[in-house]
Order: C-alpha cells, then sequence, then structure tokens
C-alpha cells in the first residue's frame, strides 16, 4: 500500500483500529525502516484492503500485488558488526541521531554499548 511519506506509523495505527472494530480481514501490517511511503498489509484479499482505507486520508492507493516472504524478510536480517572499545560511531536514531561518539564499553550479554558524545559541546555517557 502506497502512503504519504512520514506517516505509515499513523496510517498502520489507523488501519490497525479499523480492522478491529470492522473485523476486516487485515492479519498484520508492518512498516519497514528506510522503506518510506510504504505499508505492507497481510489480508486474505485486496478488496477488504481496499474497503478498510477507504476514507484514510494518507493512504494514496493499493497495490494488488503478492510480494513474497523472502522479499520481506531481508529487511530484518540482523547486521553483524565488529566493535571494540574507542572505536567511533555515529548514532542512527533517537535523540542524538547524527552524532559521533566513541565506544567506551561493550556489554556482550545485553548486546549493548556504551557511548560518550564527541560532536556535542559538553561530552555526554
Amino acid at each position: 500500500m502506497v502512503v504519504t511519506s512520514g506517516r505509515e506509523e499513523l496510517v498502520a495505527d489507523i488501519l490497525a483500529n479499523e480492522g478491529k472494530n470492522v473485523k476486516y480481514a487485515i492479519y498484520s501490517i508492518i512498516q519497514i525502516p528506510g522503506v518510506k511511503g510504504y505499508l505492507f498489509v497481510e489480508t486474505t484479499n485486496s478488496l477488504e484492503l481496499q474497503r478498510a482505507v477507504l476514507g484514510i486520508r494518507d493512504v494514496k492507493r493499493v497495490l494488488p500485488q503478492e510480494i513474497p516472504i523472502d522479499e520481506l524478510l531481508k529487511y530484518f536480517e540482523e547486521e553483524k558488526g565488529e566493535y571494540d572499545i574507542n572505536d567511533i560511531v555515529e548514532v542512527l536514531s533517537g535523540a542524538c541521531k547524527g552524532t559521533r561518539g566513541k565506544i567506551i564499553n561493550i556489554d556482550e550479554k545485553k548486546k549493548e554499548v556504551t557511548k560518550e558524545l564527541i560532536d556535542v559541546p559538553v561530552p555526554l555517557h
């Protein structure tokens, strides 16, 4: 389904509520980060989906073709990265998006890193 770019989450929420209230045959709604302007909806037929989106302002059109699950799964594969203490990294999302930081601790159990931001006037941990 093609939606207004940047409004994917709003449309997904509205569609999920419509599906619950009216009992449309909508089984899942997927918003893939990085794929702007599209929502992927699992349904039994596209006519049901067209009825469900009727009146939702940010929906541009419903694309009737099926997408193989293998094409969608490639967006959910985990990237394995090797990082070491003192490596310089860039924050890709969140409040500090776009800033760079130096890794000061790596927690293998939690799969988390602690970084010190270096592009800010006052260093933050």
